[in-house]
C-alpha cells in the first residue's frame, strides 16, 4: 500500500469519527439491565473560552 492509500484512509476514518462526534454530541445515554442502572453522558467542549471584547487592530502606515 502506497503514502496514497495510507492518507486516504485516514482522511476516511478521521471525516467518518467526526462526523459521528458531532451526532452525540451533548447525548445522554440511559440503559436499565439485570437490575443495574447506567447512565452514560457525552459532551464535547471547545477548550478555548470564548472573548467578550472584539478587538480590530488597524496597520500603522510607515510610509506617511
Amino acid at each position: 500500500m502506497d503514502t496514497t492509500g495510507i492518507l486516504s484512509i485516514v482522511a476516511i476514518v478521521t471525516s467518518v469519527g467526526g462526523t459521528i462526534l458531532a451526532l452525540v454530541n451533548h447525548t445522554r445515554v440511559r440503559s436499565m439491565c439485570c437490575g443495574k442502572k447506567l447512565e452514560v453522558s457525552l459532551d464535547v467542549e471547545k477548550t478555548t473560552p470564548p472573548s467578550d471584547k472584539l478587538e480590530i487592530k488597524i496597520p500603522s502606515d510607515s510610509k506617511v
